[in-house]
């Protein structure tokens, strides 16, 4: 299957600029509600440490990784447009978001608003970059 270069590009930038930005909120309101203190988590970095950088590139190789999936498999939904994006987004969740947070969850003893984060915050932002991803690859 073949897609354009261009729009997968322009839609992983775009897929990760709405999973920064809605990840961000999430988290202010989800610290507001359950603080906690993500450095004093065990196997956490210090924020001086210069590989957390990688860590902000986080959003950009998902919203790229999406886009790329999106690309491939978007003709197989029944549905079109931002419903599409949608269904995808939350499939996107419920095969990667939610595992994951699953995982930290039952292996961890993190905060519960490390987990609230997690779960919420991976499906507003993986339904969101589905809906960015429906604009941008038609």
């Amino acid at each position: 299957m073949h897609f354009d270069v261009k729009k997968v590009v322009l839609g992983g930038l775009a897929a990760g600029l709405a999973i920064f930005l809605i990840s961000w909120a999430v988290s202010m309101v989800v610290q507001f509600v359950l603080p906690f203190d993500i450095f004093a988590l065990g196997g956490m970095r210090e924020a001086e440490d210069p590989l957390m950088a990688f860590y902000f590139a986080y959003p950009w190789v998902l919203g790229f990784a999406m886009s790329i999936a999106y690309a491939k498999f978007k003709d197989a939904f029944k549905v079109t447009g931002v419903r599409r994006g949608k269904a995808f987004g939350l499939y996107a969740w419920i095969l990667a978001g939610l595992p994951n947070a699953f995982i930290v969850f039952t292996s961890m003893n993190y905060p519960v608003g490390f987990t609230v984060n997690s779960v919420l915050g991976s499906l507003l932002y993986m339904v969101a970059a589905g809906i960015v991803l429906s604009k941008t690859i038609r």
